[in-house]
């Protein structure tokens, strides 16, 4: 069979153009329509899907919100764990106070200067260290002032090799001081009030010791002041 072209070239590419723009056309189409779905998609999403999520995750939280409702002493359980928490902190924050036993031997001046003491009253809030008590002569009394004041401990802060040396005392007031005689023997009662050095109870110091130097301060040398010494002669 033999087949002749009888179109010319001109035909042709007329031809030709009219399938590219009915491509393109359908092809434009299709794009748009596609486009428009994807819309229509997202639109149903955003006001329905995202809604109904909502919806279900907020039912979720009622439904545990009830079930921890219904737990008995669930408010103990909470506050114990926090109080748990919260332990780590308050060890670190807490003073040593037991050192106290440590010091009050070493504080005490030996005979005949040393002192009876009665009652030891700690205050925390304000770093106050009460002490009260007797001895036997206002002379006594003053070794033990001295000594308060004098005396001194050692210790490492925490994360340093360092050994740190303070005294323990930053205030020595002697607030009563009387003379009395007992079953016919003179004695000096007293009433000191001390603020100490928080870093000898911190139980963050280290390898803390005490001290005193062999110091001879005025009133430890020369004896009790002339007040004194008259009101111990009555």
């Amino acid at each position: 069979m033999i087949q002749l072209n009888l179109l010319p070239d001109l035909k042709k590419e007329y031809l030709k153009s009219q399938k590219t723009k009915a491509l393109v056309m359908t092809s434009s189409v299709l794009t748009a329509i596609a486009a428009f779905g994807i819309t229509i998609l997202i639109a149903l999403y955003a006001f329905f899907g995202q809604q109904l999520q909502l919806s279900l995750i907020s039912n979720d939280i009622k439904d545990k919100t009830t079930k921890l409702n219904n737990i008995n002493d669930l408010g103990k359980y909470l506050t114990i764990q926090n109080q748990l928490q919260a332990l780590p902190t308050l060890h670190a924050q807490k003073g040593i106070y037991s050192r106290l036993l440590d010091i009050l031997p070493i504080i005490n001046p030996g005979s005949p200067n040393n002192v009876k003491l009665s009652t030891l009253q700690l205050a925390v809030t304000n770093s106050a260290i009460t002490l009260t008590g007797t001895t036997a002569t206002f002379q006594a009394l003053n070794v033990f002032v001295d000594t308060l004041n004098n005396a001194q401990f050692s210790y490492k802060q925490q994360g340093d090799t360092t050994t740190i040396t303070d005294k323990i005392f930053t205030s020595v007031v002697v607030d009563t001081s009387s003379l009395a005689q007992v079953n016919g023997k003179k004695i000096v009662s007293f009433s000191i009030q001390t603020t100490y050095n928080p870093a000898v109870f911190d139980a963050t110091s280290s390898d803390v010791t005490t001290s005193v130097p062999n110091i001879n301060t005025t009133p430890s040398v020369t004896g009790a002041p002339a007040l004194f010494g008259q009101s111990e002669g009555k």
